[in-house]
């Protein structure tokens, strides 16, 4: 009876991976496809104006609504459910949060000279100042949002992310288009953008209260900004971080003899190119993290450290294995994949040589989504300053001897240093083992080999059929190999996704005990 709760519980954790995975992969796509129509449809000017203030916009969303769902959803999960503790925590959430969306808004009107500061090009100033009231239904949506996350309650969680891309898509396609006068193009966007906001928070507000949802005097409003205080700051400073490396990089490269031109594709090819395919595992790896959160919030307020070391090995060896599939593509033909969906051989050179940076990507991403479900975001946040600031020297010195590939050195310095710092911590505070660590040796002993294999049998199948046909051919070759070898090494377990006679039967003997 024991191994079979067991087995639905890892059950209920894989399905809601996978349905999280799903809908994060519909959003993007839609949000994808919808960015494709909106530069034909509109222009490039017009997409450029909206994205200036649109990338303001969320720079001071941050700071109202970045780290509050977290510290919900773990405070939720932690409550155990006492309704009265989450309802009080939602209160304080949404005054903290609000509060934030005062200040902010009332000292651009207070100060309207920073409107000027902030934006060189002065057609962006309207579209910000119509996007702006989108701070506060950003703010409830993200809290509510957070509540349903610490309940596990993870259809509407990731429905409402997809909900709020459809209704995007539809504002702007009728505003954009002109449906009403005076409301086209940039202003169209802005607008549609801030009706989908209210709109998504609407939905989600009015699901909240049929849940049974309420609102209770908030008596955590200082433990909450404490909490949310170091997610908020690491989440801004990356922010920053992304700033500084695009000024610093083509600068680099120009003062190591580069031409401005040069430089500036250069940085296009890694940042525009290759960083979105190298960060495409976290698609997944991302939606173990968002149901992780409350599993182990849940299992530290309980004291149970055996869970926790457990379920943490457990989701680094997932996340390590999911980055594998991606890792054996792209190291033997990320030259290939860089002509097919960029027609540019130096953005898939990259995309090869900088491959295994996915593995240190993917254990920080687990790492310190664990260190913040456990209430220790602030040894989070040093790590990944420390991370960051490593990288900063490292862009700044080896352009000169590198190139472009000082970014690729930097960033995986940043990621090294950043994972080790977490599991030193982790280790130090839930006692867990390092088990994960077999995987990640056996995908690196054997992603050469296997990667040798996949090239061999696309240059022999190049001789019977077109090369573009013979490298996707190839590319699967690859997927088909590594997953065998993942099977052989018993590096994923699938046991709970496959229903076997004896789990129905296990089944209906609970049902008939019952």
């Amino acid at each position: 009876m024991k191994r079979f709760i067991s087995d639905s519980k890892k059950t209920s954790v894989l399905r809601a991976v996978a349905l999280v995975s799903v809908i994060s992969v519909i959003t993007r796509v839609l949000s994808f496809v919808f960015k494709i129509y909106l530069s034909r449809a509109y222009g490039a000017e017009s997409v450029g104006l909206y994205q200036i203030g649109i990338s303001v916009f969320f720079l001071f969303a941050a700071l109202s609504a970045s780290g509050i769902p977290l510290v919900v959803s773990r405070g939720v999960a932690e409550s155990n459910g006492d309704a009265k503790k989450e309802f009080s925590l939602i209160s304080s959430a949404l005054f903290l949060g609000l509060a934030v969306c005062f200040f902010i808004t009332a000292a651009f009107f207070v100060f309207p000279k920073l409107f000027d500061l902030l934006f060189t090009d002065k057609r962006v100033i309207p579209l910000f100042k119509l996007m702006l009231p989108a701070l506060f239904s950003t703010t409830v949506y993200c809290v509510i949002r957070g509540w349903f996350w610490g309940r596990k309650s993870f259809l509407v969680f990731g429905f409402t992310e997809l909900l709020e891309e459809v209704f995007r898509i539809l504002f702007s396609v009728l505003l954009a288009g002109g449906m009403i006068s005076r409301i086209n193009g940039a202003t169209g966007i802005a607008a549609a953008f801030l009706i989908s906001d209210i709109a998504a928070a609407a939905t989600l507000l009015v699901i909240y209260l049929i849940k049974g949802g309420k609102l209770r005097p908030p008596k955590t409003i200082r433990a909450t900004a404490k909490a949310a205080a170091p997610i908020t700051a690491m989440r801004i400073f990356g922010s920053v971080i992304g700033s500084l490396s695009a000024i610093i990089i083509p600068a680099r490269l120009v003062a190591a003899g580069m031409s401005a031109q040069d430089a500036t594709a250069e940085f296009g090819r890694v940042s525009g190119m290759a960083v979105p395919l190298l960060l495409a595992p976290l698609a997944i790896i991302g939606s173990i993290a968002v149901v992780l959160i409350p599993e182990l919030a849940s299992d530290a307020s309980k004291k149970d450290p055996s869970a926790l070391s457990q379920k943490i090995n457990k989701s680094l060896s997932a996340s390590i294995v999911i980055s594998g599939v991606f890792l054996s593509v792209y190291l033997p033909f990320g030259k290939e994949i860089g002509e097919m969906l960029y027609n540019d051989a130096g953005a898939g050179l990259y995309l090869g040589y900088s491959a295994l940076l996915m593995l240190p990507i993917a254990i920080n991403q687990i790492t310190a989504t664990v260190l913040n479900s456990i209430g220790d975001e602030i040894n989070s946040f040093v790590s990944f300053i420390i991370g960051a600031a490593v990288m900063l020297v490292l862009i700044i010195i080896l352009p000169r001897y590198i190139g472009i590939y000082a970014v690729a050195a930097g960033t995986g310095a940043c990621y090294i240093i950043t994972s080790v710092l977490n599991l030193r911590r982790l280790r130090k505070k839930t006692g867990m083992s390092f088990n994960f660590l077999r995987a990640a040796v056996l995908i690196l002993a054997f992603g050469g080999p296997c990667s040798f294999i996949a090239v061999w049998l696309r240059n022999i199948a190049s001789t019977l059929v077109p090369a573009a046909f013979a490298t996707v051919l190839g590319m699967l070759s690859a997927v088909v190999l590594y997953l065998l070898f993942v099977w052989c090494f018993d590096l994923a377990d699938i046991s709970p996704l496959v229903v076997t006679r004896k789990k129905i039967k296990a089944k209906m003997r609970l049902k008939n005990a019952v």
